[in-house]
């Protein structure tokens, strides 16, 4: 293909190529955040656009939080859209101007930063907003066999998996456990009792049990709640173990919305993370 192209040609329709797909990144973002405005992951049985990207369009982790940043960032700042289609600015330094970047600042802004590579990027972000840009402290522990059991069976039981969140949870709720010792808290009916909820996960795995049009099951291990199938407030029973099932919180919001499609309480889902945590 390439032999009998003298080596100017060939700088030149490379530099082509790298431009065409600067503007199919560009398209590509425009597809995601329609998906994402209508909701089309959370239907399929994806708890996140996150998860839809890694499990339906085979991103990376690290692929999907780029394109996921530079997604939403593109929406509201209509200015770094040509900008990443000419190749000026990379979907790396998208990224790390997502918590920054406004309608207001971004004409000062994007000039000081285009055609610059991402570290100084990263440094002049750090400079001009330190109050959003921090270093994170990293905590390191010493697992031994006891602690990592422990570990994991909190986060299975907390519906949690990530550990600074975990860790996070378990901390306050020891200091309110010591502020409000004697606080009584009233039992309603409409709770689900905790051993019934217990059979409810370990029938359904500790997995989110939706499953879309297609035959896709949501795999959200975390932040799940127990459902009602049909649903209190029509009669439905949070005793009978056949009427629950474990639930993410996006579909459970979903489903609310589906049984009750004149429900008026904002319809706010989880967005991408910010961070990638490291292995």
């Amino acid at each position: 293909m390439f032999e009998k192209l003298c080596d100017e040609t060939l700088l030149v329709e490379t530099k082509a190529a790298v431009l065409k797909e600067k503007i199919q990144t560009s398209r590509v973002l425009d597809y995601l955040a329609e998906v994402d405005r209508r909701r089309l992951w959370l239907k399929e049985g994806y708890a996140s656009l996150y998860g839809f990207c890694i499990r339906y369009l085979g991103y990376s982790e690290g692929e999907t939080h780029r394109r996921i940043q530079a997604c939403r960032l593109s929406q509201k700042v209509v200015e770094v859209k040509p900008l990443l289609e000419n190749g000026t600015l990379s979907l790396t330094s998208l990224t790390l101007l997502s918590p920054v970047l406004e309608k207001s600042n971004a004409q000062d802004l994007l000039p000081r930063i285009i055609n610059k590579p991402s570290r100084e990027v990263a440094d002049i972000l750090a400079k001009e907003f330190p109050e959003k840009i921090q270093k994170k402290e990293i905590l390191k522990i010493v697992l031994d066999e006891e602690l990592k059991e422990l570990l994991e069976k909190a986060k299975r039981l907390a519906s949690e998996k990530d550990g600074a969140a975990l860790l996070k949870r378990v901390l306050k709720s020891f200091v309110r456990q010591k502020k409000t010792r004697n606080t009584f808290t009233p039992r309603q009916t409409h709770r689900v009792q905790a051993r019934t909820a217990k059979e409810v996960k370990d029938r359904d795995g500790y997995r989110c049990g939706y499953v879309g049009p297609n035959g896709v099951r949501c795999s959200q291990a975390a932040h799940l709640q127990i459902d009602h199938i049909r649903p209190y407030a029509l009669g439905g029973s949070s005793r009978d173990l056949a009427n629950l099932r474990l639930l993410c919180r996006a579909h459970n919001l979903y489903k609310a919305r589906q049984d009750f499609p004149h429900w008026q309480k904002p319809f706010t889902l989880p967005r991408a993370p910010d961070v990638i945590a490291q292995r």
